[in-house]
């Protein structure tokens, strides 16, 4: 499944929803609803997103967060399960190291 893109929801700071273009592993287990209705995130914004480390390796991956009332956006949620892709896509807890706001450019 991984690399197969789908679109979905992101509440964006300003109020408006708008759809985001992801992976839809990624987006599944971060908990980002499908929508495809909406109007696409204009160019200039950039979406949060959290990074999350691989517990071993220590590699990490940005996965945004559709939702800021999302547990992995509040601090709720610690870990977030993604496809190891070193392993064969097997399940991993990620630690969410760092959460990153979203910007508006120019």
């Amino acid at each position: 499944m991984a690399g197969a893109m789908a679109k979905y929801a992101y509440i964006s700071d300003d109020g408006n929803t708008y759809k985001v273009h992801m992976d839809i592993s990624n987006a599944l287990s971060a908990g980002n609803t499908p929508n495809s209705a909406a109007a696409d995130v204009p160019k200039r914004y950039k979406p949060r997103f959290v990074l999350a480390a691989h517990p071993t390796t220590g590699r990490e991956r940005r996965i945004v967060i559709g939702d800021p009332a999302n547990g992995l956006w509040t601090g709720a949620t610690g870990t977030v399960s993604l496809p190891d892709f070193a392993a064969l896509m097997a399940p991993t807890a990620f630690v969410v190291r760092g959460r990153i706001g979203e910007r508006r450019l120019g």
